[in-house]
């Protein structure tokens, strides 16, 4: 996720429906799947769209400053998202 993120493509929809694993050789590995609701940072600068699963969602981007195109969506938006899916799982 960081490493796309830097590179400008912003996934945006963190969630348990979105997130798989697998184990090769006892190692396991996390991936990320689901980038239709994705935004590639160079064909779009603005990122003030609302998307995403809600119950996952910053709670930033659930507030009327952020409907109203006050809020950007950041990076950390989505590593609160991973948190909620976390604290949801748990």
């Amino acid at each position: 996720h960081h490493a796309l993120w830097k590179i400008g493509e912003h996934h945006r929809d963190v969630s348990p429906s979105n997130l798989t694993g697998y184990r090769t050789h006892g190692q396991f590995t996390g991936v990320l799947n689901d980038y239709d609701l994705s935004l590639f940072q160079r064909d779009s600068p603005n990122s003030l769209e609302r998307t995403g699963t809600v119950p996952f969602m910053a709670l930033d981007l659930l507030i009327p400053e952020f409907m109203a195109g006050k809020v950007e969506h950041v990076y950390a938006h989505d590593a609160e998202s991973f948190i909620w899916v976390l604290t949801w799982t748990c």
